[in-house]
């Protein structure tokens, strides 16, 4: 059999089972491919020859994994142990949100045209989980020192393997902290992926998100607890000229309701109710 000809039977088990994507890719065929490689111990980022001859005993393997997938509903992320973000890999750990966030588009465009990247020396990563987003961070402005503030000891401790992965540890400082709380220093920028889920949709999940802590969603009754006061005190976190930028998914229209008279800018990320947006301090000092 032809590794094609693997991905092409593993997609459509997938599907049969109905699967349900979203942490790291958006179909069977790519999940499978991602999964099919992995069983291989092949790379899953270089282009892969799929006329390859798989032997009996590799299809045993892969097979295995298929079948964990659709018996468990667990996302592939946590089957492999890794995860990308900004095309970098990330270790995955259960317990902890897979990495992943439309932010994730505005550090590959490196904050521009909002923001002038030579301008950023100090960024904090506020609810860092895996600490991807201040590792792709620190990589994006590499003269800028990186705060990165979780509440979760067990995402600390997944945030502090990846920054060791990349060398950061001297350049990313990992700070547990609910939200400002335990946070004295001023930044240019602030990257936020706070929960920001309303409690009753999260019991609605598919199973595969239901693998992952509710913690990490839960934003309260309307989605938005963390961030009011995200937004009420991050002025007095934020250098002069600084911006914070904060995702908050299908909620940007309970925020758009909540502050109807504040002109929130809304980036475009190519994803449909992405609700990702920037604001500097003066807009902050403004509005709140």
């Amino acid at each position: 059999m032809k590794l094609s000809d693997c991905i092409d039977n593993a997609a459509k088990q997938m599907d049969a089972a109905e699967l349900v994507y979203g942490h790291g890719t958006d179909n069977s065929w790519d999940e499978a491919a991602w999964l099919v490689l992995h069983a291989l111990g092949m790379p899953v980022t270089e282009e892969a020859d799929l006329e390859l001859t798989i032997e009996p005993s590799q299809l045993t393997v892969i097979n295995q994994i298929i079948k964990q997938r659709i018996e468990t509903r667990k996302p592939a992320a946590y089957l492999t142990g890794t995860a990308w973000f900004c095309g970098l890999p990330f270790h995955t750990m259960e317990g902890v949100i897979v990495p992943r966030s439309h932010i994730g588009g505005f550090l590959l465009d490196a904050g521009q045209p909002w923001i002038n990247p030579n301008s950023v020396k100090r960024i904090l990563d506020l609810c860092t989980g895996s600490g991807c987003i201040a590792v792709a961070a620190a990589m994006t402005f590499p003269d800028a020192k990186v705060d990165a503030s979780d509440i979760d000891h067990l995402a600390l401790t997944l945030a502090e393997k990846n920054i060791a992965e990349y060398d950061l540890d001297g350049r990313i400082n990992l700070i547990k902290s609910n939200l400002y709380q335990n946070l004295s220093a001023t930044y240019d920028l602030i990257l936020s992926n706070p929960p920001y889920v309303p409690q009753a949709e999260i019991d609605h999940f598919p199973a595969e998100y239901q693998h992952e802590p509710a913690a990490a969603f839960d934003g309260g009754a309307d989605g938005l607890d963390l961030v009011h006061i995200i937004l009420k005190d991050a002025a007095g976190f934020l250098s002069d000229g600084g911006h914070i930028v904060v995702e908050v998914g299908e909620s940007w229209t309970t925020l758009e309701q909540a502050y109807p008279k504040i002109p929130f800018n809304w980036l475009e990320t190519g994803v449909e109710d992405s609700g990702l947006f920037i604001m500097d301090k003066s807009e902050l000092e403004r509005y709140f």
